[in-house]
C-alpha cells in the first residue's frame, strides 16, 4: 500500500490514543480494512508497519517537544486544549515527520497533512494546520 494509507492509519491510531481507544494489531487491521480502496481487506506491508510503529513510538517519545512546537506556532489564542483531537493527531504526526523523519520531504509531509485535514476534519482546520506546519517546516529547513 502507499505511504499515504500508512499515514492515515498512523493518524487514526494517534487519534485513538487521544480518545483512550485501542491501538493494537486488531485495530490496525480494522483501519486497513476501512482504508482499502477495492473493498477487500488488506494488511500493511512490512514497510508500512515499520513506518506506523516508528510514528507511534516517535510521537510518544517526543510528545512534549512536538506539543511545544505546535503550541509555539499556533496563532492567536489556540492552546493545545482547544485544538480538536483529530487536528492535534494530524499536527503531531506531521510535526514528527518534519523533525525526525529525514525520508519525508517537508512539502510532502505538509501536503499529506492537508489531505488528512480535508478528509477527516472541519474545513477551517486546514488553514490552521497548514500555518502551524508551514512555520515548523521553515524552522526545520534552517537547521
Amino acid at each position: 500500500m502507499a505511504r499515504s494509507v500508512a499515514r492515515q492509519a498512523a493518524m487514526q491510531l494517534l487519534y485513538g490514543r487521544l480518545s483512550d481507544g485501542a491501538t493494537d494489531d486488531e485495530t490496525l487491521a480494522l483501519i486497513y480494512e476501512q482504508l482499502s480502496t477495492d473493498g477487500k481487506a488488506t494488511q500493511p506491508t512490512t514497510d508500512d508497519r515499520a513506518y506506523i510503529d516508528d510514528v507511534l513510538a516517535g510521537v510518544n517519545a517526543h510528545l512534549a517537544q512536538l506539543d511545544q512546537l505546535i503550541n509555539e506556532h499556533s496563532s492567536g489564542d489556540w492552546s493545545l486544549d482547544r485544538v480538536p483531537r483529530v487536528d492535534l493527531s494530524i499536527l503531531r504526526l506531521s510535526a514528527y515527520e518534519l523533525c525526525y523523519r529525514t525520508d519525508v520531504p517537508v512539502n510532502v509531509s505538509i501536503s499529506e497533512a492537508m489531505e488528512l485535514a480535508n478528509r477527516y476534519s472541519e474545513p477551517k482546520s486546514g488553514r490552521y494546520i497548514n500555518g502551524v506546519l508551514g512555520a515548523i517546516g521553515r524552522l526545520q529547513r534552517k537547521d
